[in-house]
Parts: structure tokens; C-alpha cells; sequence
């Protein structure tokens, strides 16, 4: 659902009226700061690692993706939150020619000058530098740089941004609740509540896993990376 989608579903069960308003509409911005609303607490609900928000660098398309030769530090993407994996190195046609194993930042001062490694420093207000080590070689430059990583929910800034989430219409019904809410109406509890419930049954979905994405945490305790 895009935002303006979203919007006909909460104006049509705040006002019940076939007509939706227009993005002129003074209701318009306040509905898209209520979505928005709903998009942090849907991010940030309970710990939850969502699956739809896991994506791949080249995916996004956003940040330093391309090797230069004798250079370390690569800026990740705006939306980078956490790393997910080996860093790897594509060339034209899209084939793995070199891998990084990652590595956490406090991790460095233990390994080698000569180790082959890469890690990620920064924070989320400044942004994430992906780090290489050692420095790409002569005949890596060009190649693509890409690597898995989990990144913040995208927030609606105009009226065909498409959200993440499994179903929109928790953003509908938190929407629809904090407007009852500041208006004090009645109705707020049960908005509130169907809000709740989309919520916890997507966490019950994306926690449930599946017959090839067990649910249980794969115990590696006695492996080693990059072994």
C-alpha cells in the first residue's frame, strides 16, 4: 500500500465519508506524521529483527559501492543500521572475485596488519563507514562492493512511498487510534487495539519461521569465523 492508499483506509474510518480529501488538505500532513509514528514503533517493537527490512548494498544503491584502488573507507548507505555479513567484492558480470570477513571494530587491535578483514564504524546520527583491510589491490578497482546489512524502515514523505511491513494496515489503525486519541474520542481503545493485534501477529509471522528458516537460533558455539 503507498501512503496515499493508506490514507483512503484512515480517512474512510475517521470521518466515514467516500470522499478522500486531498493532499492540500490540512489532515493530509497530519495523517503522514501519524504514519510515521506507527512506521518507528513498528521498527523498534520489541526487539524485533523484521525480514522486510534485511536488504544488500547494490540493492539500495545507496553509498560507496564501487572499489578504489588504496582505499579503505567506503561510506554505507544513509538507512544502514546493522551488519550482516562478509563484505564481498563483484566484478562487471556480477562475480564474487574477493571476500572480507567481518569482523567487530573492537575486534581489530587483535588481528594482523596483512589479515583480511572488514568491519563497520560510525553511529546512527553521523552515518556507518565500511572499513577494508588490507587496502583493495590495483586489479580490484572498479569492482562492486557488496555486503548485507539490516537498515531502518522507510518513513513516508510523499503519497506513493510504499512501506515495508508485512500489513499496512497496522499503520492505518495506529494512525487512526492517536488521531482519536488527540481529538478524545471513544474510539481510541479499539483502534488501538486492532493496531496491537496486526502488530503482534506480524512479529508472530516473522518469528515463526519456516520449513528451510527454523525459528530457533542454530547453535555455533564451537565454530570459529571464518574458518
Amino acid at each position: 500500500m503507498t501512503f496515499d492508499d493508506i490514507f483512503e483506509a484512515y480517512y474512510a474510518q475517521y470521518r466515514a465519508e467516500a470522499d478522500t480529501p486531498a493532499s492540500t488538505d490540512d489532515e493530509y500532513p497530519v495523517a503522514m506524521r501519524l504514519a510515521n509514528e506507527a512506521v518507528n514503533r513498528w521498527q523498534n517493537y520489541d526487539n524485533t529483527m523484521w525480514h522486510e527490512l534485511w536488504t544488500t548494498a547494490q540493492r539500495e544503491g545507496d553509498g560507496d559501492l564501487t572499489v578504489v584502488a588504496g582505499t579503505t573507507e567506503y561510506a554505507a548507505p544513509d538507512n544502514f543500521k546493522n551488519p550482516g555479513g562478509m563484505v564481498v567484492l563483484k566484478d562487471s558480470g556480477g562475480v564474487t572475485v574477493h571476500r572480507y570477513g567481518l569482523v567487530n571494530p573492537e575486534d581489530v587491535q587483535f588481528m594482523s596488519d596483512t589479515a583480511n578483514y572488514a568491519y563497520f564504524v560510525g553511529n546512527p546520527a553521523d552515518g556507518f563507514t565500511l572499513v577494508l583491510n588490507p587496502a583493495p589491490l590495483p586489479n580490484m578497482d572498479g569492482y562492486n562492493i557488496d555486503y548485507l546489512y539490516y537498515k531502518y524502515a522507510t518513513k513516508f514523505t510523499t503519497g506513493t512511498d510504499i512501506t515495508e511491513m508485512a500489513d499496512p494496515y497496522f499503520v492505518v489503525h495506529r494512525a487512526l487510534a492517536n488521531r482519536f486519541r488527540s481529538s478524545r474520542n471513544p474510539y481510541y481503545s479499539s483502534a488501538k487495539t486492532d493496531a496491537e493485534d496486526a502488530l503482534r501477529t506480524m512479529q508472530l509471522t516473522n518469528n515463526s519461521g519456516s520449513w528451510d528458516n527454523p525459528w530457533q537460533v542454530p547453535d555455533r558455539s564451537a565454530s570459529q569465523f571464518g574458518v
